[in-house]
């Protein structure tokens, strides 16, 4: 994981409690939400936020916003994170609430944490569900019997023996293309996997590796490479061409290594598997599901300096009916061999057309 994620510093925080929703009775137990932060004593805040960091070294794992999920709480944190002057006791009860709204009588009554805290030099919010525990404490008679007093404690939590707590971590240094990326961990679950209720119902979140998002991580990423690495345009026609041909195929995994091998030139194979690890995209091969990127693979369009635009089903750039040629000096050829249709005016995108006149009709 991102060695940053443990440098966690919890710059305030607030605890609201979470009742246990009956399974029976109609007219369940109010939400308690605090209006104030909490008064972090030294050895408080170095406990919580060593614990928190070992969670998510040791268990973390990289989420990325579900826009299919039904949660609202990704657009609660982007909005906060995105305004510098928001305001942080109202944004935790709001997650408070949506955590409630998400629960069923199968989930256990506990608190939410929500903290600001800076993690990796970006400004975060840190979200930690947790079972309340019960427990005993002697301490010295407040009267004169020299005895002792033993108290006990119903709303105890994160003690040394915890187990069961769920931790979420979202940076604004990792919100990208308006979706929210984060870090999960789930103490409850094992084998590095979190509670569906928690992820998709309550975070509004998806594993990052599942393999829908790995394979838009890869459409997008490759073609950031083919278009930024790569000078010459009929070959980056032809990279284009073989990325949506791989992920088109019937195969159903890819290899970016194997990828590079098949379709790239020598020197630019090394250079395109340096770019994607890069940006953290692995060589290893992983499942394909392209079905959120399905209609970018079937439809291309080339953009020109002259605000032409030419675009077209991608079947057609196979170098039968378009063709692109380099030419010496800096303008390129583009040859389409096809019998030509109509031609119609196309209105200017985002401008509104003017009324018709009466007398034109």
């Amino acid at each position: 994981m991102d060695s940053s994620i443990g440098l966690i510093k919890i710059e305030k925080a607030i605890v609201h409690t979470i009742p246990k929703l009956s399974r029976n009775s109609t007219l369940p137990e109010p939400l308690i939400l605090r209006n104030s932060i909490c008064n972090l004593e030294p050895p408080a805040q170095a406990e919580l936020e060593s614990r928190l960091r070992l969670v998510l070294k040791e268990s973390g794992r990289q989420i990325v916003e579900d826009i299919s999920a039904p949660s609202k709480t990704p657009a609660v944190i982007r909005s906060y994170l995105e305004d510098s002057d928001a305001d942080f006791v109202s944004m935790s009860q709001e997650l408070a609430q949506i955590l409630r709204d998400s629960q069923s009588g199968a989930n256990s009554a506990g608190i939410l944490l929500v903290a600001d805290c800076i993690a990796g030099d970006s400004q975060s919010v840190l979200l930690v569900k947790i079972e309340q525990e019960g427990g005993m404490r002697a301490e010295e008679s407040e009267d004169d019997t020299e005895g002792q007093d033993v108290k006990f404690f119903s709303d105890l939590f994160l003690t040394s023996r915890s187990k069961v707590y769920k931790v979420a971590l979202f940076r604004a240094i990792d919100l990208e293309d308006s979706l929210l990326y984060g870090w999960a961990a789930d103490k409850q679950m094992t084998g590095g996997s979190l509670a569906v209720f928690f992820l998709r119902k309550y975070l509004g979140c998806q594993h990052l590796d599942e393999p829908k998002e790995v394979t838009r991580l890869f459409y997008q990423y490759s073609q950031n490479w083919v278009n930024t690495r790569v000078s010459d345009p009929a070959t980056r026609a032809r990279y284009a061409m073989a990325i949506a041909s791989e992920l088109l195929s019937e195969r159903p995994t890819v290899s970016p290594q194997a990828f590079a091998m098949s379709h790239l030139k020598t020197n630019h194979g090394d250079d395109y598997l340096t770019y994607l690890e890069g940006q953290g995209f692995p060589r290893s091969t992983f499942d394909k599901d392209a079905s959120l990127i399905e209609s970018r693979l079937t439809q291309f369009s080339i953009t020109f300096d002259s605000g032409l635009t030419l675009s077209g089903p991608t079947s057609t750039m196979n170098g039968e009916i378009i063709q692109i040629q380099s030419l010496d000096g800096p303008l390129d050829r583009v040859i389409i061999n096809d019998k030509m249709g109509t031609i119609k005016g196309r209105g200017i995108p985002g401008r509104s057309a003017h009324k018709a006149d009466p007398t034109d009709q």
